[in-house]
């Protein structure tokens, strides 16, 4: 080989090193050289790609269980709306504020019965039916229609008012001219709580992680409390009163110690608030249903349950 055409190699070789390229021998160096191209192809592939999206899980579920004080009525009645829950209510406002899938059993007019085994007449199930599996909080107000309380203090009302105030404020019950229910006695009062203690097993049954939350009622009047004309009622009938709520009362919590359940006492933060306070969570004789929770009253009631779950 001459040397002119060494140092044409030479010159070569040297400008391949200076653009970078290495030079191996025989067939090995193609294959190093075509296998990294994918590799860096896969990497640019990557950044384009669209990262996955994590779903957030589901809302917990909480089922409310109840009569009129829990379904919160004060909308008109509709053939959808039966049961008059408001959408105010204390169930929609724990909802709300603890971010919880509602399923809102409560119906005006219902018995413990109509809670745990016996539907009411508008109503295709009991509402305990409502409680799954996957159910992690419920609440219960239950008893007062079952010892007469709400019906007594109206019909009470009726009679003591102008015939022209009871058609206005509650002519359906002002106009059956039925006489005033008579007081419970004992026995109506252990069947209410022998019905919540079954009600809270039954729960318990159905969702056997579930809190449950005995809730009762606010009072309407308290011994030695300020009267006014919208509870007309004489100092005998507002005794009579207190002993029938009292009664209920002391059967709630007896019910919540011996179930297990949680108890939250209306009964007692409500005392400041009754029907002739300054602040009542209750309305009274009036429209549109009479002593029943007012707006406060539901709020109230729901700071209440919310405080005591988070």
């Amino acid at each position: 080989m001459s040397r002119a055409l060494i140092g044409r190699i030479a010159t070569a070789c040297g400008a391949l090193v200076a653009a970078g390229v290495v030079v191996l021998s025989g067939s090995s160096g193609l294959a190093s050289h075509t296998e990294a191209a994918p590799s860096v192809r896969t990497a640019a592939q990557h950044e384009t790609e669209t990262p996955v999206n994590v779903s957030a899980p589901a809302p917990q579920k909480y089922v409310a269980l109840g009569s009129s004080y829990a379904a919160g009525p004060g909308g008109i009645e509709s053939l959808s709306n039966r049961c008059l829950r408001s959408p105010d209510n204390y169930p929609n406002q724990v909802a709300t504020a603890l971010g919880m899938s509602l399923v809102d059993a409560t119906c005006s007019g219902s018995t413990s019965d109509n809670i745990l085994d016996r539907p009411q007449r508008f109503t295709p199930n009991p509402q305990i039916d409502a409680v799954t599996p996957e159910t992690s909080l419920v609440t219960i107000t239950t008893g007062g229609n079952d010892v007469g309380y709400i019906q007594r203090l109206i019909a009470m009302s009726c009679r003591n008012v102008a015939p022209e105030v009871a058609k206005e404020v509650a002519a359906r019950t002002c106009n059956l001219g039925h006489p005033i229910p008579a007081e419970p006695g004992p026995e109506r009062y252990a069947a209410v709580e022998q019905k919540m203690i079954a009600t809270v097993f039954a729960v318990r049954q159905r969702a056997p992680q579930a809190r449950i939350l005995l809730v009762d009622y606010p009072p309407a009047v308290v011994l030695g409390g300020p009267t006014c004309a919208k509870l007309p009622l004489s100092p005998s009938e507002i005794e009579a009163t207190i002993r029938v709520f009292d009664g209920l009362a002391m059967v709630t919590a007896a019910a919540a110690q011996i179930s297990g359940a949680e108890l939250i006492t209306a009964s007692s933060a409500g005392a400041d608030h009754t029907v002739c306070s300054t602040d009542p969570w209750l309305r009274g004789f009036e429209t549109p249903v009479p002593y029943h929770p007012n707006s406060a009253g539901k709020a109230a009631v729901a700071a209440m349950i919310v405080n005591a779950v988070r």
